[in-house]
């Protein structure tokens, strides 16, 4: 049993047709159990898929090191670039680069379908449960006691305590 999920990430160079390329293989090692349940149901969930990131990745995704960027954002424009799915990363996902430039994209790729699948894994796990969900920094007790302080303040303005005058000019009908 693993204790904890990790990606297990393999470099080499290797003579692929008589070109010496560098490759990268990458593997989720997770639990057994997890294994099982997630080839039984999800399998061919998509833990990256290069046209959903046509514009980038989204604010809260580890940024890329400067130097890896352009040929990240190439490398994502090419369509040799792979798709990740539970099954692909579960039973080992290896890719033949032109550059090692390609094989460190693919790397930061790799990573943040890890981080996709520990998401998945983290669903999975609750499934057949009941969660309880609470908005981070909202406190029911103080709200519902600020509203009350609003309503008790609300009713002391009354219309007898309202004076009403009219505009300058016209004439006041009451």
């Amino acid at each position: 049993m693993t204790a904890k999920p990790r990606l297990l990430i393999r470099k080499a160079m290797m003579d692929i047709q008589g070109k010496i390329r560098p490759c990268i293989q990458i593997q989720a090692d997770i639990d057994p159990a997890m294994v099982e349940k997630l080839t039984k149901s999800f399998a061919i969930e998509n833990l990256f898929k290069r046209s959903s990131y046509s514009n980038g990745f989204p604010a809260g995704v580890p940024v890329p090191p400067a130097p890896l960027v352009p040929h990240l954002t190439a490398f994502m424009k090419n369509d040799a670039c792979p798709e990740v799915t539970v099954k692909t990363i579960l039973a080992g996902q290896m890719h033949q680069c032109t550059s090692i430039w390609e094989m460190m994209a693919f790397q930061y790729i790799a990573e943040r379908s890890f981080d996709s699948l520990c998401q998945i894994i983290t669903t999975v796990a609750e499934l057949g449960t009941e969660t309880i969900y609470r908005p981070a920094g909202l406190d029911i007790a103080m709200f519902a006691a600020d509203t009350a302080a609003e309503m008790a303040a609300a009713l002391v303005l009354t219309p007898d305590a309202v004076a009403i005058t009219a505009p300058d000019g016209l004439a006041n009908a009451a």
